[in-house]
């Protein structure tokens, strides 16, 4: 799949402008309707070669041909040139076969399987389940509510790699639809610092900040950062006791660094890191179209981790690796107090796990692999409080597993590659209430192969076949009836499987054209959904079988040394089989989506930039109910950024027209519906020192 083209730096080396970069904006957007037709730019530092992306998220560091997975990767120069990104959901909605409905309970669906696992809100806070899109930030997994409740910070971000398709191999748990993997800058050996302010509609405002420099002189090097974003709600929300002002959205985080390479002992590199993350938001951002005043349930979340990773190449074939992560967290659910209404809910929890791998590359460079382990072990404690009582439940999960890739040089053409995990979990959930009787503890253990062939004719040049496993974990929890004051039921749920298999290309054209596919068949053994029963009771099934088949297409094109293009499609058919025997689709799994963009220098130091998404319609219910149907929608970005010689002013536009289509029906009566946002005009302002 293609990924945007890097930012550039297109800055002639001590020259400066005498006017102030307010006015070089406003110049900039008078004289964007005549850019088009300069014939020459001067632009400095052009790149005329489409950069060879390295992708490091699955635990080896190889670049973007000798890798089989789907995977789009976001660079930090990337980030900057994409029309307002400033969180993870940015990004998302430029990747095909991924489906973001907004803020809300339900996270992205890819290749149409939820990346929320089985369940949503409520119901998932009630079984203890885990996501089955995997998104982890220097090697921490965020829990559920982390990645629904929470947007996520783009400030300081090395890259982005976006994987679609199981990576339970390779990441383990809760990797069964694709992973999202995240890498902040390391500490550098010199001094490096910026401050960025931005503004937009509804109240947006950020204010970040990036410090690093050495401590000891090309041994011991330090970094901080932090970043702040806000925003208002689009949806007219009610203030209320105790959650405040329903509509605020707020996310913050801050992050330490702590890099050490002694010189008394080459190729030893180690890193402490330190990082909190907060934020508080409406539960969903849904509109209610009955048009009552809507006390949201807010929800607020909050992390604080600590990540020490070591690397130490022990000679020219070894290197030593090792991860360790501890993290506290905590949620807390506010909803109105009135006894009809209340249903707070709060979580406090702890995780730890560590990942020791040995990494092996022979001296002819035929043999490439790795060995490791993983132990995991998180516990919570959780309250759901209503009007008239509070109910205490836990939950436990203990992870243990060995993994091992092995890829082999067969001919100077030919590479094979051959991995497995075998993994052991132990998941405990109980509701300390013995009127509800859940003391659920069951232990399961699952070996995940992957096998892939990989010819290569010529540089630049792939074409290959894999096949992989995945898993999401069963478990237990507490059904609640959709028929208001029915009380809670006790239930469990199986594990799913999932076989994926691939058929994959990669080619350079030349140094200014590269085009990617991948065409997948996903095959689905008791997969799990959410289903409501004759009684009301709402739970976690099983399905007996679900299968998913298409294919991503991503293609960049340097059309000139200051003109960029690219596009992807993606195709997707999803069937899954009710008990009647009746065939239906995937909930929010359109048959294409696609997206097309463009970056334009011109004078020097301008840079255009614009991409337009595309959904098919799909539905919003599993039962496929005709008046739940999303009809296809569009939407538009652009932006205009001034690149100076110590920072970066940008001017941009999300929704760019405004579009107010609906991507969710949230109720069954079809009065609660998430819509696109409405449009956002902004600026930020970014200074490196």
């Amino acid at each position: 799949m293609a990924a945007l083209r890097t930012a550039r730096t297109s800055v002639a080396e001590k020259k400066t402008f005498k006017f102030n970069i307010l006015s070089a904006v406003v110049m900039g957007i008078c004289a964007s309707g005549q850019a088009y037709a300069e014939t020459e730019s001067t632009n400095n530092n052009k790149k005329e070669e489409i950069p060879v992306i390295v992708v490091i998220g699955e635990k080896t560091a190889r670049t973007i041909y000798d890798t089989s997975s789907s995977v789009q990767v976001f660079d930090q120069e990337t980030i900057d040139n994409t029309p307002g990104a400033t969180e993870i959901g940015d990004l998302l909605q430029l990747i095909p076969n991924i489906v973001d409905s907004g803020q809300g309970n339900s996270m992205p669906t890819v290749r149409g399987i939820d990346g929320s696992g089985p369940s949503i809100g409520g119901l998932a806070s009630f079984a203890g389940t885990s996501p089955r899109l995997n998104m982890s930030i220097d090697g921490r997994s965020l829990t559920y509510s982390e990645i629904a409740f929470g947007p996520r910070s783009l400030w300081d971000m090395q890259q982005v790699e976006v994987y679609l398709g199981p990576q339970s191999y390779i990441q383990g748990r809760n990797a069964s639809a694709g992973a999202i993997v995240m890498k902040t800058n390391d500490p550098t050996h010199h001094f490096e610092s910026a401050v960025k302010a931005g503004i937009g509609e509804r109240n947006y405002s950020q204010t970040a900040a990036m410090l690093s420099a050495p401590i000891i002189q090309d041994e011991l090097a330090f970094r901080l950062s932090f970043d702040q974003q806000k925003r208002d709600s689009f949806v007219d929300l009610a203030s209320y006791e105790p959650a405040g002002d329903a509509k605020k959205i707020e996310m913050n985080s801050v992050r330490g660094k702590l890099l050490y390479e002694p010189s008394a002992l080459v190729g030893f590199k180690t890193t402490l890191a330190i990082a909190h993350m907060d934020s508080r938001g409406p539960q969903s951002e849904s509109i209610n179209i009955v048009g009552t005043e809507a006390f949201r349930p807010v929800y607020e979340t909050k992390s604080l981790s600590t990540a020490w990773d070591l690397s130490w190449q022990l000679n020219e074939a070894l290197t030593f690796e090792n991860n360790l992560v501890y993290s506290k967290f905590a949620y807390d659910r506010y909803t109105n107090p009135t006894p009809r209404q209340k249903g707070d809910f709060t979580t406090d929890g702890k995780e730890f796990h560590v990942e020791p791998l040995l990494r092996y590359l022979s001296l002819d460079g035929r043999v490439n692999a790795l060995v490791g382990a993983r132990y995991y072990k998180s516990s919570q404690d959780d309250e759901y409080i209503d009007a008239t009582s509070t109910n205490p439940m836990s939950g436990s999960t203990k992870t243990q597993s060995a993994f091992a890739e092995l890829t082999y040089a067969l001919t100077q053409s030919i590479d094979v590659t051959v991995a497995g995990r075998y993994e052991k979990e132990r998941v405990k959930r109980k509701v300390s209430d013995p009127r509800f009787k859940l003391d659920h503890d069951d232990t399961l253990s699952v070996f995940l192969p992957k096998f892939d062939i990989a010819f290569k004719p010529n540089m630049g040049q792939t074409i290959g076949f894999k096949v992989a496993k995945g898993y999401n974990a069963g478990g237990a929890g507490l059904a609640f009836n959709s028929i208001q004051f029915a009380g809670f039921s006790p239930y469990q749920f199986e594990e799913e499987y999932i076989w994926n298999y691939e058929i994959y290309t990669r080619h350079r054209i030349s140094n200014s054209v590269e085009l990617m596919t991948n065409t997948f068949y996903n095959d689905f053994d008791n997969m799990q959904m959410t289903q409501t029963l004759s009684n009301g009771d709402v739970l976690i099934t099983n399905l007996y079988k679900a299968k998913t088949y298409g294919a991503e297409i991503g293609t960049r094109w340097y059309a000139t040394d200051s003109l960029d293009l690219f596009a992807n499609l993606g195709l997707l058919e999803t069937e899954y089989k009710e008990a009647s025997g009746d065939s239906k689709e995937l909930p929010r799994a359109p048959s294409m989506t696609g997206n097309l963009g463009a970056a334009y220098s011109f004078f020097d130091g301008f840079e255009l930039s614009a991409n337009a998404v595309y959904t098919g319609d799909y539905y919003s219910d599993r039962s496929n109910t005709a008046s739940t149907k999303i009809d296809a929608y569009w939407v538009a970005n652009a932006q205009l950024a001034y690149v100076f010689e110590n920072g970066r002013a940008t001017l941009f536009a999300t929704n760019l027209f405004d579009s107010d289509k609906t991507t969710l029906y949230t109720s069954s009566n079809l009065n609660d519906q998430l819509k696109q946002q409405p449009r956002m005009i902004g600026a930020s302002l970014q200074l490196n020192f």
